[in-house]
């Protein structure tokens, strides 16, 4: 799995979320990424956290402000639960991001995903959000089978908690999965013989010929 490491450190792609350290902006990225390309939010984002610079701005911003902002990403519902949460971080939490991952799941629009990514991307803990994404790149690395959805079956995250996630990289480490998912893992191509992880690999349709090199 270190190669998954590696592989962020040479290919992974840069945005201006993954430089954040503010864990207010990381919660916000999460929000507006659901169901959303990374690309699209990229303006966004900038726009919205110059707007709403923290929760307490959020919070007593007219709900028609939040919407007209993110109206570029779609998804009505999105700018309700992002007012929504920015209401709970201040009513509940006096405007502070929660560091436990049962109060995180309590701030509306936050799934077990989004709050994952926050105690990973801000207090670097050791989890591994786990998406649609990630789901398929495990299930082909350990050539896992599950009924129903994997990210809710207790075999695979079971899977999931026993993965080497290294505590100084473990932001690097969930990127390079993401972005190795992305760009090489795909869902109806992925591209085998480039994969940094051929060798451990269990897909049974997988190509075995391993051509990865970090010298590019």
């Amino acid at each position: 799995m270190d190669r998954l490491i590696e592989y962020f450190a040479h290919y992974g792609r840069s945005y201006s979320w993954r430089s954040r350290h503010d864990p207010y902006a990381i919660l916000v990225a999460e929000m507006m990424l659901q169901r959303t390309k990374s690309d699209q939010v990229v303006s966004v984002y900038q726009k919205f956290l110059k707007r709403f610079p923290d929760p307490q701005t959020l919070a007593s911003a007219p709900k028609r402000d939040v919407q007209k902002l993110l109206e570029p990403l779609g998804l009505r519902w999105r700018a309700t639960m992002i007012t929504k949460m920015g209401s709970s971080l201040v009513r509940n939490f006096d405007g502070e991001i929660p560091h436990s991952r049962e109060e995180l799941l309590t701030l509306p629009g936050v799934g077990a995903y989004a709050a994952d990514a926050v105690l990973c991307y801000a207090y670097g803990e050791k989890v591994v959000p786990v998406d649609s994404n990630v789901c398929r790149v495990l299930r082909r690395i350990f050539n896992l089978h599950s009924k129903g959805e994997a990210r809710r079956n207790r075999i695979f995250l079971g899977k999931v908690a026993e993965l080497p996630v290294p505590k100084r990289l473990a932001k690097e480490f969930n990127w390079g999965l993401i972005d190795f998912g992305a760009a090489i893992c795909t869902p109806r191509t992925p591209s085998c013989p480039l994969c940094p992880l051929n060798k451990i690999c269990l897909y049974p349709n997988k190509t075995e010929v391993w051509k990865y090199d970090y010298s590019k």
